[in-house]
């Protein structure tokens, strides 16, 4: 089977469903193993590598099992396993044998995480642009659209993950990106305070040895849908005056109604808000929870090599 005959990431889905309906929980591996038994791979088919080593068949499952979640037709009980959910039962019910991205536009959860990697792209200009390869585009630029689609799209999918952690974890998580982006300064220290009867607050930052000067934080794991409103913006700055502290910063998931932003406007600069969108911007950023997936090296000529007369 050459390159072009093993199934694509469309034709993968419905078999990744078909293995998965009996409602076990699998490693990715072994759905690499028993999708690719499904399909018929030969060993040929299954030694073809992509650039960056994997095994071509296992990239594409991959990314298959990975669409089939965000459209809430598989779900991840642990890191590196999946399991169908009702809804991938119900499709896998239907017998496709092909399920392209305007398919999956029949879920709302797959709408909804494509809008928000549509909403994180820097400019729908840019991306028309470099999706046509327009000849007069500058090189440079494409690769740099591409690398921002690539980085949009890992934002949104971390942020889906934040919401599926434990409020401890998203707590811990949020402490560890304000301390890289350095409020600790250089003799502070943090504290996970959770859930004990403090106020509400998550986390504090000691922005000095003696604790004089601190940050307090309060996270709020949130779904779609609920948002932080102003009433929880005036206990978190209660809770702060209560405390001594004269700043703080309110981090969701999710998102701040209107209300949520005015209130927190009048307390004069006292209240920094951090939306889902933001803190997973803010994580790429940091390296927070994330890590490098690949680097480019882009080549100039030398001019001064033509300039040496010793060549």
């Amino acid at each position: 089977m050459s390159i072009d005959q093993i199934p694509q990431i469309e034709e993968f889905r419905p078999l990744v469903l078909r293995v998965l309906n009996d409602r076990q929980a699998r490693s990715i591996k072994d759905i690499y193993r028993q999708v690719a038994d499904l399909a018929h791979l030969s060993d040929e088919d299954r030694a073809q590598t992509i650039s960056s080593g994997q095994p071509r068949y296992a990239n594409r499952i991959a990314w298959a099992c990975s669409g089939l979640f965000h459209a809430g037709l598989l779900s991840r009980p642990k890191r590196g396993w999946y399991e169908i959910t009702d809804n991938g039962v119900t499709l896998d019910a239907r017998s496709v044998t092909y399920y392209s991205d305007r398919d999956m536009r029949e879920w709302s959860k797959w709408v909804d995480y494509q809008e928000e990697i549509a909403s994180r792209r820097k400019s729908a200009s840019n991306a028309d642009q470099a999706s046509s390869h327009d000849s007069t585009t500058d090189p440079l630029e494409l690769l740099e659209t591409g690398v921002d689609a690539a980085n949009a799209k890992t934002e949104t999918e971390l942020r889906q993950m934040l919401q599926s952690s434990s409020p401890e974890f998203f707590e811990k998580a949020v402490i560890e990106l304000l301390w890289a982006m350095g409020y600790g300064g250089a003799h502070g220290e943090k504290e996970h305070v959770g859930r004990t009867a403090d106020g509400g607050i998550d986390g504090v930052i000691s922005q000095d040895a003696l604790g004089l000067r601190q940050v307090c934080i309060q996270a709020k794991r949130y779904q779609d849908g609920n948002n932080v409103g102003s009433g929880a913006i005036r206990d978190f700055y209660g809770a702060l005056r209560e405390r001594g502290a004269d700043r703080g910063v309110f981090i969701t998931s999710s998102k701040f109604t209107a209300d949520a932003a005015r209130t927190a406007a009048r307390f004069n600069g006292a209240i920094v808000l951090i939306d889902g969108i933001r803190l997973t911007s803010l994580m790429l950023d940091y390296g927070i929870a994330v890590q490098k997936s690949r680097e480019f090296t882009v080549f100039d000529v030398d001019e001064n090599f033509f300039d040496d007369d010793t060549v």
